[in-house]
């Protein structure tokens, strides 16, 4: 192996994630039956202006400029006071149907308002720093010949990654594929163990490669999704669906929720283009067939302060509410919103109600039947 090869090989490995166990079932048609898209709002979404509490004094007092005036009302089996942001109308017929249910003051104890520190938190499942892997590694089983994870839009696979994962980050699978096509196809074994691992990530790249080309190529939705960069990488997540990728997870990213100043605008523009991507990624869904087989589920780092800031906008806080859709999601609202009095705060923020992890462990006892590596402390949440 030359120079030029050498640095050719390395410069793939982030492909793979770091992951020498990575490996595509090329060539199978076989869909997973519980597939779940995972959304990171990225940069701290604010929760209060997401699920709004408008019956509550508190709120309008903390938040003069900033506070939501026209939220929808949510009506549901138990009495509630929250409304959801005008901007998400475009998933509200998923609340009317039953497939959507909000968990309120989702968040963790001694919250840390650091966004590296805190996603770390969120994605290894482990407010001790001492979990070098992310929470789904820890969750699915090893899979040897598949894959159990893609990243798009982002190189880090955040909570898919560490040892024994099986997950691939990517820009895109156009990029992908332009990136490893002049590699070598060749299948390369070697006696050298440093050499080996290098060439075995380049022999699960080809794999890689060969098994998004079927994919790439294959039939698209006749879905129309937004142009934007959320809802593109959406429409790929859905191709790869329908085309039968053998991958249990997707995530995708939607950055900008780092509202500092000027808060009411850009908030505003986001969650439209939330609500608009999945409102296109859930009808490609049903027009598919795979409604039943899909579980979304939002998490960002941290939500935002109570008070607005003096640049009219929020500064990092803890707990937020979360949502997760689904044919086979049990509609409804789920845990108490956190108090907002003034003298039951933690440093102006709101104390959580609900641990992140028992999301975490609805996914994997209720969803994938899977054992729930938090068993001991977080119990699932009813609403799979």
């Amino acid at each position: 192996m030359n120079r030029r090869e050498f640095l050719q090989y390395t410069s793939l490995i982030p492909l793979a994630g770091m992951a020498p166990e990575l490996l595509f079932a090329a060539g199978k048609q076989h869909r997973p039956s519980q597939i779940v898209l995972l959304v990171e709002l990225k940069g701290g979404n604010d929760g209060l202006n997401t699920l709004i509490p408008f019956r509550d004094d508190n709120y309008h007092r903390a938040r003069p400029k900033i506070r939501v005036k026209n939220g929808i009302p949510l009506k549901n089996r138990n009495a509630t006071d929250v409304a959801m942001n005008p901007y998400l109308k475009e998933i509200l017929p998923l609340w009317k149907e039953g497939h959507m249910a909000w968990i309120q003051g989702v968040g963790y104890n001694k919250p840390s308002r650091s966004h590296f520190h805190s996603i770390d938190i969120w994605e290894t499942a482990s407010t001790r720093n001492n979990e070098d892997r992310g929470w789904l590694t820890r969750v699915l089983p090893e899979s040897p010949h598949s894959i159990n994870g893609i990243v798009l839009g982002d190189n880090n696979l955040g909570p898919m990654g560490g040892k024994g994962g099986s997950a691939v980050a990517m820009e895109d699978p156009k990029t992908f594929l332009r990136q490893t096509k002049y590699l070598n196809k060749q299948h390369y074994k070697a006696s050298n163990s440093s050499l080996a691992h290098m060439l075995n990530v380049q022999n699960q790249i080809n794999t890689a490669a060969n098994e998004l080309g079927r994919v790439y190529r294959g039939r698209k939705s006749s879905v129309r999704f937004p142009t934007s960069r959320f809802g593109r990488k959406l429409e790929l997540v859905t191709q790869m669906i329908i085309n039968g990728m053998n991958t249990p997870v997707y995530k995708v990213t939607l950055e900008g929720f780092d509202t500092h100043a000027l808060q009411i605008d850009q908030h505003n523009n986001l969650l439209h283009h939330l609500g608009g991507g999945l409102k296109a990624f859930t009808d490609a869904m049903k027009r598919a067939g795979m409604w039943n087989n899909i579980l979304i589920m939002t998490y960002s780092e941290f939500g935002r302060r109570v008070a607005e800031n003096r640049s009219i906008g929020t500064d990092h806080g803890s707990a937020a509410p979360h949502f997760a859709l689904g044919g086979r999601v049990r509609g409804g609202i789920y845990g108490k919103y956190p108090s907002l009095e003034p003298n039951k705060l933690y440093d102006g923020d709101l104390v959580y109600t609900t641990d992140f992890r028992e999301l975490y462990a609805t996914l994997a006892q209720r969803w994938w039947r899977r054992p729930n590596p938090w068993e001991k402390q977080f119990k699932p949440i009813p609403f799979v």
